[in-house]
């Protein structure tokens, strides 16, 4: 019984982050057209970029190897976990990876890229591009690009695809009304 019921049957929803939840939500039902457009289009060209500077980019390079917000790359069977260790060192966090050829986690060997965050603070095509020849580097040379990452993350502090303070006077309104 007590496997059972907890935390499943008596743990709550934390009210404390319903607010937040909702404007989120808000936020990106506001700027959903604009945003998704720009995370799929940014995910193309990272894979193309990548796939251009030598890397095993998985997918198909009719539809520019992915149609999400994600990017997988082959870095050798087993290898996915350490890579992955290397990039963080760099400043760089991915998750490892198995493919359907790898029989699970322990023989990962390939890293997943997500390009969300990044377009979210402001990257563009021309940024992942950029990124791509830092982490190919990286990867094929160990190169250690931990003060290129932190000066290249840098330039992108600014969160894109959300609501200025300026705005919440009125979504406030907005909100209040509906109810």
């Amino acid at each position: 019984i007590q496997r059972r019921t907890f935390p499943g049957s008596v743990s709550n929803h934390h009210l404390g982050t319903m607010t937040g939840l909702l404007f989120a939500t808000y936020e990106m039902n506001h700027f959903k057209d604009a945003y998704q457009k720009a995370v799929i289009e940014n995910a193309k060209a990272f894979a193309l970029a990548l796939k251009e500077e030598g890397l095993d980019v998985a997918g198909d390079p009719e539809i520019s190897f992915t149609e999400t917000h994600q990017v997988l790359v082959h870095v050798g069977y087993g290898k996915g976990a350490k890579v992955a260790k290397m990039m963080e060192d760099n400043n760089i966090i991915v998750n490892y990876q198995a493919t359907p050829r790898e029989e699970g986690f322990t023989a990962s060997g390939a890293l997943r890229l997500g390009v969300s965050e990044m377009t979210r603070f402001g990257m563009e095509q021309k940024d992942f591009q950029e990124l791509a020849s830092l982490l190919a580097d990286l990867i094929k040379n160990n190169s250690i690009i931990r003060e290129e990452i932190k000066s290249f993350r840098n330039r992108f502090l600014e969160m894109r695809y959300c609501f200025e303070e300026r705005d919440f006077p009125d979504l406030q309104a907005n909100l209040c009304a509906s109810l």
